[in-house]
């Protein structure tokens, strides 16, 4: 190979490498969304934080929750996915904030809670809801393949009842449901070999009632982050499934980071993950500046500078 090859190819591979930061997919603003995670920093002081983090019940100043959605209104966000045990403020004065500020919580990650499962429902309905959503997947967890599999039974009857009542739940998955596996005939070969939790519990739900919230970085950190091919193959086999997408952004180093800053290629995502998703969420665990990180995330995903 000659020195004009090897130049050639060096400049490939680092225009390859910088893509991922470079690129953008415009998105139409009625799909964009935040979650309200994001913003738990501006809202909760600190000895109240620990609770808020677990989502547990945390009342949040009408003032402060009002100044936030307007500020996250005015860069451009309509749509919100709400987080909590239990709701920040009451059903009517929560409304009217969502209302006052031209923001949609369009979705929410609410428990699994059977004992408060009608509740939870009716609040999703009264908010206007298409989408209810819960962190996990529920009990009795994924722990064991047993585990696993009655933890897809009960899905299929929350997703159930959830239809019911013109709502569409979905469940949100960190690295844990992409790396824990279980030997399982996925194929129906009476083969089995070792399978994610993620596509056991896909394999014993009913598409009609259980579908799923993708987030981006845990799903690459799930399958490792050298196995970006692998993430957006998974995409495409699971893309009738998938409605949501958490738009979380991964660091080189594993770490979360403002979108577009990052190491994850958005439009080869986009692309595989397909044209039915309902919602792309902007997430960032623990931002630092989440005013600021809103913005940038708003504008790369609007591709606007």
């Amino acid at each position: 190979m000659n020195i004009r090859t090897c130049l050639s190819a060096a400049l490939g591979l680092l225009l390859t490498a910088n893509s991922a930061e470079a690129a953008c997919a415009p998105l139409p603003q009625n799909k964009i969304g935040f979650q309200l995670y994001n913003m738990l920093g501006a809202m909760i002081p600190p000895d109240k934080m620990p609770a808020a983090v677990a989502g547990g019940p945390v009342t949040i100043p009408l003032a402060t929750l009002d100044s936030v959605l307007a500020k996250m209104h005015a860069i451009g966000f309509r749509n919100m996915e709400g987080l909590g045990d239990r709701l920040p403020a009451p059903l009517a004065a929560y409304k009217t904030a969502l209302q006052k500020a031209g923001i949609a919580q369009m979705s929410s990650h609410r428990p699994l809670d059977r004992a408060r499962w009608n509740a939870i429902l009716g609040e999703a309905v009264a908010l206007g809801q298409s989408h209810v959503g819960a962190p996990g997947f529920g009990e009795p967890g994924i722990g064991s393949l047993k585990d696993t599999l009655a933890t897809a039974a009960n899905l299929n009857n929350f997703g159930k009842e959830a239809a019911a009542k013109g709502l569409r739940i979905y469940v949100h998955n960190h690295d844990e449901e992409i790396k824990t596996k279980y030997p399982y005939d996925l194929d129906k070969t009476g083969h089995p070999r070792m399978v994610s939790v993620w596509e056991i519990v896909a394999a014993n739900t009913d598409p009609r009632y259980v579908h799923f919230e993708v987030d981006i970085h845990w799903t690459r950190i799930g399958f490792g982050l050298d196995k970006f091919d692998d993430v957006l193959a998974f995409l495409r086999k699971y893309r009738s499934r998938i409605e949501m997408l958490h738009v979380k952004d991964t660091a080189a180093n594993g770490a979360i980071t403002d979108l577009g800053k990052g190491t994850t290629n958005w439009p080869a995502v986009f692309d595989a993950a397909g044209p039915q998703i309902a919602y792309y969420v902007w997430e960032y665990d623990d931002d630092p500046a989440p005013f600021k990180s809103a913005e940038i995330a708003y504008r790369y995903l609007r591709c606007e500078k």
